[in-house]
């Protein structure tokens, strides 16, 4: 059976339910016709694009940069919230990122990305982002 003939099959079934509660009042078939409806609200969102984020966190931003580069460690600095990527595990002082075994190989600023990042996670106890605290490392 595809999508269509089930929606169909439900559509069909709702509106017979609907025809018997007019019918009889009975709330039985008043509730089954509410449920092919909710049904079929739920079957026209399947395929469909799914709603924008409004933010991305520094894990989505790495799973997502890890389909095209390969990394390891990814990293968030202050200056111009700048995102490092990483092959061996870096150290921060809080403003910079560094690692002694190999330099970044991509870097640019948040604000190039088409969603803004959330770091919210990474707040202190003041509110504060911690930024030698905003490092994912990607397992893959």
């Amino acid at each position: 059976m595809t999508l269509e003939e089930a929606k169909k099959q439900i559509k069909a079934q709702a509106d017979a339910e609907w025809e018997e509660y007019k019918k009889t009042g009975s709330m039985l078939h008043q509730g089954a016709a509410l449920g092919g409806d909710d049904a079929l609200e739920i079957l026209d969102e399947v395929g469909t694009e799914p709603v924008a984020k409004d933010k991305l966190t520094l894990t989505e931003l790495a799973l997502e940069l890890r389909k095209i580069f390969k990394f390891k460690y990814l990293t968030v600095s202050p200056y111009r919230e700048e995102v490092l990527l990483w092959w061996d595990k870096p150290e921060s002082d809080g403003f910079y990122w560094w690692a002694t075994e190999t330099c970044t190989q991509v870097a640019f600023c948040s604000n190039v990305l088409s969603v803004p990042l959330n770091l919210s996670e990474y707040k202190d106890e003041n509110g504060d982002i911690d930024y030698s605290k905003c490092i994912v490392e990607v397992n893959e």
